[in-house]
């Protein structure tokens, strides 16, 4: 792997953990995903045990699936559950009472998770070409579930469950199939985030859904320890300068620490002009905070330095100069004033995931207010995620705006490779401040009416 540094050269992650966190099992998983080992699997699959040798490929795919199916829920969030069930089994100790959790075991003699699904999907992927690969695509690995799925329909059980109701405009069926299950789920995501991203499109999300979720992001931080109100600063962050620099979540998770530091008091008491969405109006000392990037990004080769200038404070109210104020005071109460700009308090960048599984809370508490910013029958988990659902929000509010194809593409595509026609340009980072700041018309407007 190509090593990517930051502002300070320093290195950005390190692979050998991310292949560690995919290859090894987190303690206390099994309180919070369905586990059984490969014996067990094999006695529920197959109805007896594995024979050594004959099935050493079988029993890799479930060992394959069920450590997937645990990268599927965020590392933090696994080991905060299951530090609160061992809290309250020792509390329950303490005056004898039976904890109320539900047993973990033993389970059916029967396949109700999707494990089938998965070693098959497994295999799959890994012989899609006719042979056994090392490089499993997604796409290809994903296949079975939508037949398996139909196949499920056209059996005599599926056919009982395929009555249906409406609720709005949405349909909902029950079903007990496996592919449909919550562990099935964990497993796709996981086995997604190991092997690239599947090719189902985000969803955007409306303004007022981003500004409110950023609200309670902030209201629960106040509530929450520091550790625990750091991490949701540092999510708020990310959804606040994805929204406001048009950034997909690869693009957001390259924010480099050293680089917004430096930047961070120019256009901090910028002078508003009167009419900022005329065209022609003098925007160089318009209030604004400076986006530092660092990576690969659309249309180019290489890895470079971004600055990208946007507004303070846009028009729906979207705070992204507090925003990136508060994550620069967390990151260096946490040691940090250097390296990746969303990272863990060792210094390791954060994962994407772990972010999502927090995006995901927030709109799911939203959603259940039943105000219809998020339909009830609207999947949060499938349909919004940092990877494409900012970026999607924010065309649509610049569209809504009336700002033409050329500055939505130039602010998408950075102005300065555009301009470059085909070349491949080079600048350190001084240069580029001076060439950010002439394209405030751009990136200003465009994140203004956001």
């Amino acid at each position: 792997m190509k090593v990517h540094e930051d502002y300070l050269g320093n290195l950005w992650f390190k692979q050998e953990a991310h292949e560690h966190r995919l290859n090894h099992a987190v303690k206390g998983a099994h309180a919070v995903i369905p586990f059984q080992c490969e014996e067990c699997w094999m006695l529920n699959l197959e109805g007896r045990l594995p024979v050594d040798k004959l099935d050493d490929t079988y029993k890799m795919m479930i060992r394959r699936a069920n450590l997937d199916a645990i990268a599927g829920r965020a590392e933090g969030t696994i080991k905060s559950h299951a530090a609160t069930v061992l809290r309250t089994a020792k509390n329950c100790a303490r005056f004898g009472k039976t904890p109320a959790y539900e047993p973990l075991g033993p389970h059916p003699f029967k396949d109700n998770s999707g494990m089938g699904l998965a070693v098959e999907m497994q295999y799959y992927g890994a012989t899609a070409k006719g042979k056994i690969d090392s490089h499993i695509q997604w796409d290809s690995m994903r296949k079975p579930r939508s037949t398996y799925t139909q196949c499920w329909k056209a059996s005599p059980k599926g056919i009982e469950e395929g009555y249906s109701f409406s609720s709005g405009l949405g349909r909902a069926t029950f079903t007990s199939c496996p592919s449909q299950s919550d562990w099935f789920s964990h497993f796709c995501l996981g086995a997604e985030s190991r092997i690239g991203f599947a090719s189902e499109a985000n969803k955007p999300l409306h303004i007022r859904i981003v500004v409110k979720l950023l609200d309670r992001i902030k209201e629960e931080a106040l509530r929450q320890p520091t550790q625990i109100a750091n991490e949701l600063y540092k999510v708020g962050t990310a959804i606040a300068v994805s929204q406001a620099g048009s950034l997909r979540g690869p693009e957001t998770f390259m924010l480099d620490l050293a680089g917004i530091r430096k930047h961070i008091m120019l256009g901090k008491h910028g002078t508003m002009p009167d009419n900022p969405l005329h065209v022609g109006t003098d925007l160089f000392d318009a209030p604004h905070v400076y986006l530092a990037l660092i990576g690969k990004f659309k249309g180019e080769n290489g890895v470079r330095e971004h600055l990208v200038p946007v507004a303070s404070k846009s028009l729906s109210g979207l705070e992204t100069r507090w925003w990136v104020e508060k994550l620069i005071e967390v990151r260096e109460s946490e040691g940090h004033i250097g390296g990746p700009a969303f990272g863990r308090p060792d210094g390791t960048i954060a994962p994407m995931a772990e972010y999502d599984d927090t995006l995901h809370t927030f709109l799911k508490e939203i959603q259940s207010e039943g105000d219809d910013l998020i339909l009830e029958t609207d999947d949060v988990v499938k349909n919004y995620r940092f990877f494409r659902s900012f970026r999607k929000s924010a065309e649509g509010r610049a569209r809504a705006a009336g700002l033409d194809s050329d500055m939505q593409n130039a602010m998408n595509r950075w102005k300065k490779i555009e301009n470059a026609r085909g070349r491949r340009p080079k600048f350190n980072m001084v240069d580029h401040y001076s060439t950010a700041r002439d394209l405030m018309p751009v990136t200003w407007r465009y994140s203004y009416v956001q």
